[in-house]
Order: structure tokens, then sequence, then C-alpha cells
């Protein structure tokens, strides 16, 4: 038998078997030392039969982990016979709890093609997208099962907060929409005015701002403007309480969240939105007798003898019907993304920044949704 003495082990070799057996700590700052065994093809070349003797190992830590795997791994895929011996309890029961990991490397590089990566990664968005659309069904359930109770419960729900998110998502907002509606009354009666005016259809140009803005311009931008004012808002407050724990709080006192900060906001925007859409639609009304009487020969009588004519309470009724619902998706997408929250300010921003997307996205999906409806009555 021959020994060979070496810093850090021994090795000794027989005919049929290499016995190593360590000296000193294995622990991380060691390893490099043992990774002197390195190539085990040469180290161990010519045996039948590897045995690891850990009986002098007072202190380790998790690289013996690694080096016993890598260990392993080599002596099957060269059809070695392994043992390993002299292991304390805790070293044994470390390797076995972890005995599937391993740091072997796979030096084969793929070659990188972008249009097979971007394809490969369709189906892990899509995969991400159903779950955050199941997510988001759940919580639109439990949002309904909640607001049926709170008519039956009215007391579960913080109405102390109600007046004030009301002012704040409603009538804050009048000056803005109003505004924005008021614009485009003028840029849709501007364009209107060109082509009716080849026609000789000039009085016409009430029937279709009136239309328009009442059924489709009115409740539709009104929508994306709360989307992009409240809803944002929402998942801000929300995305904070929940990164600062807050939400946890309230939890450990005996409140329940959803009640307490979700139901208000969303009744909140509910109920408030109709009144900016009327306003709104006022608004986008008086932009295109203003792009009339400056492009066409037409009067304000006749302006709004026309308007009479052309809209009535159906086309009225419609337009509010939609705003409800538009903002009871606005303001339950903000909320959802608020309390989707995880981590830090970063996710807050990002939270923020989808509820406004989602929300008019899900607006427009509604609209389209409505169009088809209202056809098939005759609305």
């Amino acid at each position: 038998m021959n020994a060979k003495k070496l810093n850090y082990y021994n090795i000794h070799k027989d005919a049929n078997y290499v016995r190593v057996e360590f000296l000193y700590s294995f622990t991380i700052e060691y390893l490099p030392q043992y990774d002197k065994l390195k190539p085990f093809e040469k180290t161990f070349s010519g045996a039948k039969k590897l045995i690891l003797d850990f009986s002098r190992i007072q202190f380790f830590d998790t690289s013996v982990v690694l080096f016993v795997n890598e260990i392993r791994d080599w002596a099957k895929l060269h059809l070695l016979e392994l043992e390993v011996i002299g292991m304390t309890e805790q070293m044994r029961s470390l390797c076995e709890k972890f005995s599937d990991f391993s740091l072997r490397e796979d030096h084969k590089e793929r070659a990188f093609n972008p249009i097979v990566q971007y394809f490969s990664s369709i189906g892990e968005r899509m995969r991400y997208i159903l779950i955050d659309y199941y997510n988001f069904f759940e919580f639109f359930g439990e949002l309904l099962t909640k607001l049926i109770g709170s008519i039956f419960r009215p007391r579960k729900v913080r109405w102390e907060d109600f007046p004030f998110l009301y002012l704040k998502n409603g009538v804050n907002a009048l000056p803005i929409v109003s505004l924005i509606l008021l614009l485009i009354g003028v840029i849709s009666g501007y364009q209107g005015a060109i082509q009716l005016k080849q026609f000789g259809a000039d009085i016409y140009i009430a029937d279709l701002i009136g239309v328009s803005v009442v059924r489709e311009l009115g409740p539709l931008m009104t929508a994306i403007l709360v989307a992009g004012r409240s809803g944002s808002a929402f998942a801000a407050e929300l995305g904070t309480m929940k990164v600062s724990e807050e939400i946890d709080a309230l939890r450990s006192m005996g409140f329940e969240p959803f009640r307490f900060l979700v139901i208000p906001r969303v009744l909140a925007v509910t109920f408030s939105i109709p009144l900016l859409t009327v306003f709104g639609n006022i608004a986008g009304i008086l932009g295109g007798l203003i792009a009339g009487l400056f492009t066409l020969d037409i009067t304000a009588v006749g302006y709004f003898t026309e308007l009479q004519l052309a809209v009535d309470l159906t086309d009225l009724v419609s337009g509010l019907l939609k705003s409800v619902i538009f903002g009871f998706l606005v303001a339950s997408i903000g909320c959802y993304r608020g309390l989707q929250v995880r981590g830090g300010a970063e996710s807050v921003g990002s939270a923020t920044t989808i509820s406004v997307v989602s929300g008019i996205f899900a607006i427009i999906i509604a609209d389209t949704i409505f169009t088809f409806i209202f056809d098939a009555i005759g609305l």
C-alpha cells in the first residue's frame, strides 16, 4: 500500500480502491484545497472503488454537500463504486437532505435565436395572463358577494369615508372631465362640419354631436379619465398600505380590509361617474355648438331644436348605464391591483401603471359588448 501525504488530505491507493482521508475542516474556506483533487480521472485512475473518509473532520458547512454530490455524480458516470465513511450524524443528515443538489454545469452553450426566444416566451406570458384573469374574477366574485352582503348588513361598511371619496373622485374630477369633453366636442364638430358643409346639411351637426357624445364619447372618455385619475390613485393608496403593512394591522385589529377599504371606493366611483357623464355630455354638446357657430350657417336655437329631435331618452339612459358599469370596473381593477402589490416601492409603481392600462382595456371591451347588446335589442 502506498500512502501519499498532502496538506489537507491523504490519498491511499491500492490495486482495487482509492481512499481519500480528509484531515481538516471541510468549509468553504478550504474548498479550493479539496478542489485540487480534480480532475478526478487523473487522481483516481485505475481504481474500481472510491472511499471518502470524513472521520477526522470536526467542522463543516454546506460545501461538503457540493463536494460529495459532485464526486457521486462523477463516480456514477464512470461506473465507479463510491463509499462514504466517518461522517457524523449531522453531516450525514445534511448530505442526505441535499443529495439532489449539484453544481454540475452543462458547458454546451446553446445558440441564441431571437425568434425561438420570442415564441418560447409566449407560453409563459399566456400563463401569467390566465392566472391574472383567474385571480381577478375571484376578487370580482368576492366583491359582488360583499356588496350584496352589505345591503343586509350596512354597518359592516365604513360609510364615514364615502362622502370624502365621492367628493375626491367625483366632484373634484368635474373640471378636467368637462374641459376634455368640451374640446372633444369642438374637434368632432369641426371635423364633421367640413363634411356636412359640402352637402348643405349644416343643421345635422347637432345629430352628429348629440348622438356620438351622449351614447359613446361622453361615457367612454369620462371612464378613461376616471381610470387614469381614480383607478391609479386606488392602486397607489392600497399598494402603499400593503407595503407598509397597514392592511395587516387592520386585520390584526379585527377590521376586514375588503369592507373597510375596497367597498367604499368602488361605491364612490360607481355613484359619481353618472354625474360626471351628464356634465361631460353637456360640455361635449356645447363644444359642438361652438364649432358649428364658427364654421356653419346655423344658430344656437336651430342647433338645440335639432338636438331635441336627434337625441331621445333612450340614448341618455344607455350612456348612463354604460358609465355605471365602466365606473364599477375601473374602481374594482384599481383596488385589485393595489392589493396585488408585493415588495416595495417599485411594485407600487408597477401596480399603478398596470391598473390604468387594465382599466382602459376593460372599458373598451365592455363598450364593445354593450354595442352588440344594444344593437341586438334595438336600442
